[in-house]
């Protein structure tokens, strides 16, 4: 990061000033948005207008931006949500609707250690990077190095700069987890009933595990395999489903598309255990890289 760099380096915040390499949404006069990453010398193309990217950096959040055909555009910084939605991918993200309730109903907060498998294309890990803050700590669990490339640059993106609390580790969380005494862990992986053993010996008393699964199958296994460990006390299973509206002066109706069903969030608590014995987690410190490791890029 340059010593102009607009972008806060205690919290980073979101800077009022459009940067390069931010993400942000141009948006037209029917409120149609068309994300982009601001880089020097480069265009985004509106359906035939080309608008400069020289023209919005430097700019305060929300500059009109006026196109070669004399078309009036917004250029805000992209949202957190907005950024999931548009980055780009190499696999299916938790989307916002469902990262919202696993921040609430897993009571994420700031300073607190959360543990993460399945980095996916960076969704749920930026969510979970801002709730804990820098004073908190997140421990991502990511298979492929390839895949956790992609995912990092979109942490990057929105950040501005490799979160100083972020901690990616290449290794398979099915084989164990490292870290003791965690607040949460957050799980998107396809067999989370692998990692409730491995969870129970990592999570604090108290602590919360989070399951998000795409199928009833998936939910009822790893349900029933909480319910049946000894270490685990609460059980709680959500679908989120999420219907916007239609709003104008000549009529209030819902939407006719609606966002069901995306996946299911399953949750539960690390029950206390008086003569519970620390269990050392396994080594993997060899597996371990930092979230601005360099990498080689993923194949197309």
């Amino acid at each position: 990061m340059s010593d102009t760099d607009p972008t806060p380096t205690a919290d980073l915040a979101p800077s009022p000033i459009l940067r390069a390499g931010q993400p942000v949404v141009f948006i037209d006069r029917r409120r149609r948005e068309l994300h982009d990453i601001l880089e020097p010398g480069r265009h985004t193309n509106v359906r035939g207008d080309r608008l400069a990217h020289d023209d919005v950096i430097g700019q305060p959040d929300g500059a009109k931006v006026t196109s070669p055909k004399g078309r009036i555009y917004r250029c805000f910084a992209a949202t957190l949500v907005q950024h999931a939605l548009y980055m780009k991918r190499h696999a299916t993200i938790i989307y916002p609707k469902d990262i919202a309730p696993i921040l609430m109903w897993a009571d994420i907060a700031p300073g607190q250690t959360v543990v993460e498998g399945g980095f996916g294309s960076g969704a749920m890990s930026m969510a979970l990077l801002r709730a804990i803050g820098t004073t908190g700590r997140l421990i991502t669990y990511e298979l492929r190095e390839a895949s956790a490339n992609t995912a990092r640059k979109n942490v990057e993106a929105l950040f501005g700069r490799p979160p100083p609390h972020h901690t990616v580790r290449i290794g398979d969380i099915y084989a164990g987890i490292a870290e003791r005494d965690v607040d949460r862990i957050v799980l998107d992986v396809p067999e989370p009933w692998s990692v409730v053993e491995h969870a129970a010996n990592a999570l604090r008393d108290g602590g919360i595990l989070c399951a998000y699964v795409p199928t009833t199958l998936q939910l009822q296994k790893f349900a029933l395999a909480v319910r049946a460990h000894p270490g685990f006390a609460t059980t709680e299973c959500l679908e989120i489903l999420l219907r916007s509206w239609h709003v104008t002066l000549e009529s209030v109706r819902p939407d006719q598309q609606m966002v069901g069903h995306t996946g299911f969030i399953a949750f539960s608590r690390r029950a206390a255990h008086p003569n519970r014995a620390a269990v050392p987690g396994p080594d993997v410190s060899a597996e371990t890289a930092p979230a601005d490791s360099a990498g080689e890029e993923p194949e197309d």
